[in-house]
């Protein structure tokens, strides 16, 4: 065992309006199931699909996704697989802001708009 501590998740954290609407939208078009969900109706909920996790909290409006602030992602996802995830995702009519790309350091990636409008990145 090492002396130092140890990451073994992390997971993006995403305030949404609502948040069984955001889930199912997680669940349905981005192809996460749910792991976990607190209230009825869901104020929080964690929604996995692989090795990646998403926390979805219910917050006061309005919700401003990394983009309007300058940013690129709310949430990175590396894949293997890049085209064929593309190819279920876009027949499944999610919005895709780009790609794929090849970018300038090397990645080939393509980034889709959730219905909060959140940008997920996925790149191979």
């Amino acid at each position: 065992m090492s002396a130092t501590g140890q990451i073994v998740r992390s997971a993006a954290y995403l305030p949404v309006l609502d948040v069984a609407a955001t889930g199912s939208y997680y669940r349905n078009r981005l192809g996460f199931s749910c792991e976990y969900e607190a209230g009825q109706p869901p104020v929080f909920a964690i929604y996995t699909r692989g090795a990646a996790s998403v926390m979805l909290r219910c917050a006061a409006g309005p919700i401003v996704p990394s983009e309007a602030q300058g940013g690129t992602w709310d949430l990175f996802c590396w894949v293997i697989g890049l085209d064929a995830l593309h190819a279920e995702l876009t027949a499944k009519g999610v919005t895709v802001v780009y790609g794929p790309v090849v970018q300038p350091y090397g990645t080939r990636e393509f980034a889709v708009r959730d219905c909060d409008g959140h940008v997920v990145g996925f790149g191979e």
